[in-house]
């Protein structure tokens, strides 16, 4: 997707909310993912976007575009690629999640939104208020 001000901010939006599931995905050994992709078990992969989902999105509003890719080799710092897709509130956004050891890094490639007409500023507060509808409430510790 062409970089704007309005790609800029919905990507922080996006990254935002995917910090938890970020940190849950980062739990799986990369050799497992990069095995799982190999051999295109790309159900495998399925489970674990859903399992780090689901204490953090009501179901199925973030889940595993069937696709993905990995970068190794012997100078440099393995790299997995996952494709996701988020949908709520008339919301649509693919993007592609990569995780290396440094950073995690959010390309966004298409957003749709199901009501047309609106400017760009209205629809990124769209996709703010879809993620934030997609949240699950989270429960606090007892004192």
């Amino acid at each position: 997707m062409k970089r704007t001000q309005y790609s800029l901010a919905r990507v922080e939006i996006i990254s935002s909310h995917l910090a938890e599931v970020i940190n849950d995905l980062r739990l799986v050994d990369v050799a497992d993912y990069i095995a799982f992709i190999r051999c295109e078990l790309f159900g495998n992969i399925a489970d674990i976007v859903n399992s780090a989902t689901e204490l953090t999105f009501h179901a199925d509003t973030l889940t595993f575009g069937l696709g993905g890719e990995y970068s190794l080799d012997w100078s440099s710092t393995p790299k997995v690629m996952l494709d996701l897709e988020f949908s709520n509130m008339g919301v649509n956004a693919y993007f592609r999640l990569t995780l290396s050891g440094e950073k995690s890094e959010i390309d966004l490639h298409h957003i749709r939104f199901a009501d047309t007409g609106r400017t760009p500023a209205d629809n990124t507060a769209l996709l703010a208020a879809a993620f934030n509808n997609a949240r699950l409430p989270q429960l606090t510790a007892p004192e």
